[in-house]
């Protein structure tokens, strides 16, 4: 159907380039998937759907999953909407043994309305700078670094960028309230955020732009200004910063902020609860999660906000997104087969971009499917890099894009792009540039930052990529230090404890033992990748059983099989023809 087209019928109408059905005028609320399978229906003009029309329409060519209940699910909701007798259907009439029709509609071409209005101008807010030197006097400076930016930036191209006033700025000085929150009240695009040190006779500056929506940080850049004058400062300052501002500013005003914007601002909401439990959890190392048993609990969080998101706006692309991401992860994490998550994730990332092609989350996620289940890497970094160009700073883009870059052989431009979604992201991605050192084999390098720079609380996976280190190096003591501290700052105390309780009477050996016969165990009651095992019987040496697992794997396209040339516990085994041969038929 043609987005511009309303079906009606008697008092009901289906607008799907609003993606609304009413009844007189009213809005009737159905969620997404039977509103897509009315759509479907609608745009038929009374021919029969098949089921396997509708499984096609609705899923993709390569339908994921059983679609029978779904179909039944959503055809049901469509005649609770449309007030219909399910015995004695008027307009969703079902054809026994082969499909529906929709019968008795008439469809109106409704011409889009011409909007000859110049679009809105992005809206910015500067917020006061923050004084983190020991000096409170700098504090009204930090004010008035703050105004001379927003007059500089607001000058850039006024029918273009509205900057927000500074008295309306500055009521939000320590008000201790997030960026999106502020957003929210705001209602502003991006928000610019600085802070100011002074050390000794030197100044230093730094600012930071973040786009509302996601709390992505499109530009971070430091200035040590070289005038000495406090006006000076503010004037030279003020004008560098709105000169590197003004690219970023441009270029997203060419993609215009709206595509990327719910109908529902509570579907935004729902889509940053999302990800907010996504980001938690997807940065475990998958290996050591997967061969621990650690729960899925934020993945089913973060599955339960995005299904929200999509429910109150069926349009919301990112929506998609996110549900790509779960789908894929939660397969590589171990909690799936591959073929029960990465079809699913195809086609979610797919239809996020049908959605919104310059979505660089959109191709971050099909990238994602090319690199893990399809092991195309010509394709994986095509989208990598289309990702890249549409925001150079997104930080899962750059780790995932690493991690191709390690397994393609490239390992300075995979350690820089490990460094950057770590320096893009410090909280959220702390570990990157470690899990890069694993992955080149430099354990020497992580054993000795971790011994040089103190042992502080940090995220599980430092101590997760530290167990992999020492027990490569044979530092078994210390591979069951760190790995009990993974554990603990997993909350999976109990199992801490049996690992430790194990080492102590019978060595590593035995714990490794241990860890063979709990996936045996486990994949009999249910779905562990046959991957795990491949590992364990690799760290045990014992190849024939590594073999036979790998194999299997290789036949499941297990997703960790792409980084099989990078994994730490088959390096031994990698100058082995059976060993090559495995490698081959992954395609490297």
């Amino acid at each position: 159907m043609n987005i511009s087209t309303i079906a009606a019928a008697a008092d009901i109408e289906l607008d799907a380039r609003r993606y609304e059905l009413r009844r007189g005028g009213e809005r009737i609320k159905l969620e997404r998937l039977p509103m897509e399978l009315l759509i479907l229906m609608a745009s038929s003009s009374g021919q029969l759907v098949t089921r396997a029309d509708i499984a096609r329409g609705l899923w993709g060519a390569s339908a994921f999953r059983e679609t029978d209940t779904s179909i039944n699910t959503a055809v049901r909701k469509i005649r609770i909407a449309l007030g219909e007798d399910p015995d004695h259907p008027r307009y969703l009439v079902t054809v026994k043994g082969k499909g529906y029709r929709l019968e008795g509609i008439r469809t109106v071409t409704e011409a889009a309305p011409v909007d000859a209005r110049p679009p809105a101008p992005i809206r910015v807010l500067v917020l006061p700078f923050e004084n983190n030197s020991d000096d409170r006097s700098l504090d009204s400076f930090c004010a008035a670094l703050a105004d001379e930016t927003s007059a500089n930036v607001g000058m850039l191209d006024p029918k273009r960028i509205l900057v927000i006033a500074r008295t309306t700025a500055a009521r939000y000085q320590r008000a201790g309230k997030s960026i999106s929150q502020i957003a929210h009240e705001l209602d502003v695009d991006y928000v610019m955020e600085g802070s100011l040190l002074r050390e000794g006779g030197r100044v230093r500056i730094l600012a930071q732009l973040i786009r509302s929506f996601d709390q992505v940080q499109l530009l971070s850049c430091a200035h040590e200004p070289m005038a000495k004058g406090a006006l000076d400062i503010q004037k030279e300052v003020g004008a560098a910063l709105a000169l590197e501002v003004s690219p970023a500013l441009a270029e997203q005003q060419q993609h215009r902020l709206s595509r990327r914007l719910p109908v529902d601002p509570a579907a935004h909401d729902a889509y940053l609860r999302g990800r907010f439990y996504w980001t938690r959890r997807v940065h475990f190392d998958a290996g050591f999660a997967a061969h621990h048993s650690l729960n899925d609990e934020d993945f089913v969080r973060a599955h339960s906000y995005f299904d929200t998101a999509l429910e109150l706006d069926p349009g919301y692309a990112l929506g998609y997104v996110g549900l790509s991401n779960i789908f894929g992860s939660t397969a590589t994490h171990g909690f799936y087969a591959p073929s029960q998550g990465f079809p699913k994730a195809r086609v979610a990332a797919m239809r996020a971009l049908e959605l919104d092609p310059a979505l660089p989350e959109a191709h971050q996620a099909l990238a994602g499917v090319h690199y893990f289940y399809d092991w195309d890497w010509r394709r994986a970094e095509d989208e990598f890099l289309a990702a890249l160009r549409l925001n150079p700073s997104h930080a899962e883009t750059s780790r995932l894009y690493a991690r191709l870059l390690l397994v393609q052989g490239r390992e300075a431009e995979g350690r820089a792009q490990f460094e950057l979604a770590e320096k893009v992201d410090p909280l959220g991605f702390e570990g990157s540039r470690v899990f890069g050192l694993v992955q080149s084999g430099r354990y020497d390098d992580v054993i000795r930052e971790y011994l040089t720079s103190g042992h502080g609380p940090r995220s599980p996976l430092i101590y997760q990529l530290l167990a992999t280190a020492f027990e490569v190096q044979g530092h078994y003591e210390e591979a069951i230090d760190a790995t009990v501290d993974a554990l603990t700052r997993c909350n999976e105390f109990a199992r801490a404890e049996r690992v430790r309780t194990i080492w102590n009477s019978g060595g590593y050996e035995k714990v490794l033992e241990w860890y063979l016969q709990d996936l045996l165990a486990r994949r009999r009651s249910h779905y562990t990748s046959p991957f795990l095992l491949a590992e364990i019987y690799a760290r045990l040496g014992r190849p024939d059983e590594m073999f036979h697992w790998l194999e299997v794997a290789l036949a499941e396209r297990s997703p960790r099989m792409c980084e099989l040339r990078t994994n730490a516990w088959f390096h031994r085994f990698r100058s082995m023809g059976r060993f090559r041969n495995i490698e081959r038929h992954i395609g490297y």
